[in-house]
């Protein structure tokens, strides 16, 4: 953007995004709004009686204005009504009302993920079976299946019977740790539903994504017999597909702390490559009318495709909804700004769906080319490089500058950490992931091809090979992945420096020199005082393992690790927890302790034990933590009713029960690690 105002301009030769901005605002507010649907209906009418009358009456020039700001109500009341039609939750066949359930008739909307044991599905509910009775159902579910060698694996389409009772998703997740409950909440689901072996059936297989699926099998039954060693098979499907089910943890963790982990979730990225080969083989084709069509045609049919063959997911889909409202555009000749394709494509998504604005994957997609749209040019602009060579590298590098520019305020937000050699990383894997795309391609189709079969097996082999070494080469550079804590406001406040920074620096904006360097002091008085409340925290956790039992007690910026039986999942947890509390040294001890103080609060523990035995404690304990394995001393147990009891969740089943039901008839407050998560005191 040579000229300072031609940001300004992009915008105004925006007018979808004139119109997303405030369905997005009402979709917002209709996400928090308790009024009745009849008070949205009435309220959206007289919006549109407000604007018909402003845009019909006979116009002045001072009050021109009116209109717009009419319309612009109308849209956020539309979005306000769009989001109550779209609640599940608040229906009156929802699943939390319907009590009693015992089975489930539901449709399979998208498979989360697949292990060897189980599959787990995001599925609609489409009826329940109480008392013998099948009644009227609505709302998503997270289903778990035990999969089943003889009935196959479920696939989006599939309708399912599923017999178990409908749980709550409420586990409270690990300090720091991946909260199923934020995920699902994002997918417009509260409950989750086991089926073992034999308690869930096909009701009837889907027709229409039969092709897809049959082809996934198969790409899959052909990585199996390429002759990839494993590690490598698990990248390239990874890369290809999105399957990331042979993923050995570390490979995954080194992407992640790398900041490439974009490479490994197919996403818009993966679109951008199938859309720049399909278009550089087609370049060719004549320019005239007829030779656009099809060449479009041709990219839209392989666009679709490998949609299809990733299975719809969400994020493929956004970034082919992208690209084909930009390959209409080109075939079209209108003269539509990437900015406006941009604002069309997040306005039909959340047509379409109006959960997908609280999806995680949704937010960073859009804001990553929002980046791409605003700030490549001038930022490509202050350097020109003498060699092609240099030109590309410098192209790849202000791509991802400039897309991690928007997304860094949210990942922080988010993740509570920052991959610092991203820039590098990129630099270096992302090229190798396209050829990794491209070869993968190749390998599928050539692969039984005698001499050239093997030699394509060999360079992928050495391709993935280095890919993975690159990987974990960044992330185990020096401060690979800190950690850095903003709240939502320290997140609201990055983004405003951000834009107000743009108008000062891009625009020449003089105004925004002042507000910017308000909101820097601002941010930074903000961090300060943080940092000043973290050096007097005081938190004690008891862990969600099944392994054995893990707890922590932080103070200030040292934390006290107990463990017994240390499996990779408590030591993740609790590098997780070091992270989101900041601290600087973390002490670990293999042994449970008896008795620990914090403050005004003291915490004592108590091993289940093949003897009878005393705990000797200074004072009487405010929380009191049960664990081990053997028999229950229930005579010792009159003398804690005062205290909340927290069972561990190595208990044996029948102690667990036992004490629960004491509780109960003695009003005693219970929390149990294995039904309701981690235990968390600040």
């Amino acid at each position: 953007m040579q000229n300072r105002d031609e940001l300004t301009r992009a915008f105004i030769r925006a007018p979808m995004l004139r119109l997303v901005l405030p369905f997005i605002a009402g979709l917002v507010a209709g996400s928090v709004c308790t009024a009745g649907l009849g008070v949205v209906w009435a309220l959206v009418l007289l919006l549109a009686l407000c604007w018909c009358f402003a845009a019909f009456r006979k116009q002045r020039f001072r009050s021109r204005w009116s209109t717009g700001l009419a319309f612009y109500l109308l849209v956020f009341g539309f979005g306000v009504l769009w989001q109550r039609l779209h609640a599940v939750h608040l229906r009156p066949d929802h699943i939390s009302r319907a009590g009693g359930a015992t089975g489930w008739e539901v449709a399979v909307d998208e498979v989360a993920s697949m292990n060897d044991r189980t599959v787990r599905a995001w599925v609609s509910v489409r009826a329940a079976v109480a008392g013998g009775k099948v009644q009227a159902a609505s709302g998503s579910m997270l289903a778990t299946l035990v999969r089943d060698t003889v009935q196959g694996d479920p696939q989006v389409g599939d309708r399912l019977l599923l017999e178990g009772k409908a749980e709550p998703i409420d586990r409270v997740p690990d300090p720091g740790g991946f909260d199923v409950r934020r995920w699902a909440a994002d997918r417009g689901a509260f409950h989750e539903c086991y089926a073992p072996l034999g308690h869930w059936m096909f009701i009837n297989r889907a027709h229409s994504p039969g092709f897809f699926a049959h082809a996934r099998n198969r790409i899959t039954e052909w990585l199996h017999h390429c002759g990839l060693p494993d590690r490598e098979r698990a990248l390239v499907k990874a890369i290809l597909l999105g399957l990331r089910d042979e993923l050995e943890p570390e490979q995954n963790q080194a992407f992640v702390q790398s900041g490439t982990i974009h490479a490994l979730a197919v996403s818009g990225s993966h679109v951008g490559i199938i859309y720049i080969a399909v278009l550089w083989g087609l370049s060719l084709m004549g320019k005239g009318r007829w030779g656009r069509i099809f060449r479009a045609s041709l990219i839209l049919a392989a666009l679709w495709g490998y949609a299809g063959l990733t299975g719809f997911s969400p994020s493929v889909l956004r970034a082919t909804l992208m690209f084909t409202l930009f390959t209409i555009a080109e075939s079209t000749r209108w003269r539509v700004g990437s900015l406006n394709s941009l604002a069309s494509a997040a306005f039909v998504l959340l047509l379409w769906d109006p959960s997908m604005l609280r999806q995680l994957g949704f937010q960073l997609s859009f804001l990553a080319v929002l980046g791409i749209i605003i700030f490549y040019r001038p930022v490509h602009a202050l350097w020109a490089p003498n060699t092609m060579v240099g030109r590309f590298f410098w192209s790849l590098l202000v791509v991802s500058l400039v897309a991690q520019l928007f997304t860094f305020p949210l990942c922080l937000y988010v993740f509570h950490a920052f991959p610092v050699w991203f820039l590098p990383a990129n630099m270096a894997i992302v090229g190798l992931v396209g050829l990794g795309v491209y070869g993968g391609v190749l390998l599928l189709v050539l692969h039984a091809v005698p001499v050239l079969g093997t030699f394509i097996t060999a360079l992928m082999t050495w391709l993935l090979v280095l890919l993975g070494w690159l990987s974990g080469f960044f992330s185990g550079l020096p401060a690979a992945y800190p950690a850095v804590r903003i709240g939502f406001w320290g997140m609201v406040g990055l983004y405003a420096l951000l834009a107000l920074g743009a108008m000062w620096i891009m625009q020449g904006k003089r105004w925004a020199r002042v507000p910017a360097l308000a909101v820097l002091a601002m941010l930074l008085f903000g961090w300060a005082w943080t940092a000043r409340q973290r050096n007097a925290q005081q938190q004690f956790a008891v862990y969600a393992d099944r392994d054995g039992l893990a707890c922590a007690f932080v103070q200030g910026r040292t934390m006290h690790v107990f463990t017994e039986n240390a499996s990779p999942w408590t030591e993740r947890s609790i590098r997780d927890h070091a992270r989101i509390a900041g601290v600087r040294e973390v002490i670990r001890t293999d042994s449970m302790p008896q008795w620990l103080s914090a403050g005004t609060r003291a915490f004592g523990f108590v091993p289940l034990a093949r003897r009878k035995s005393r705990m000797e404690w200074p004072a009487e304990p405010s929380t009191v933590i049960f664990h081990g394995k053997g028999w229950l001393d229930m005579d010792g147990l009159g003398t804690l009713h005062s205290a909340t009891w927290v069972l561990a969740a190595d208990l044996p089943g029948s102690a667990r029960g036992r004490m629960k039901r004491w509780a109960a008839e003695h009003a005693v407050a219970v929390h149990d690690v294995r039904q309701a998560g981690a235990y968390v005191r600040p």
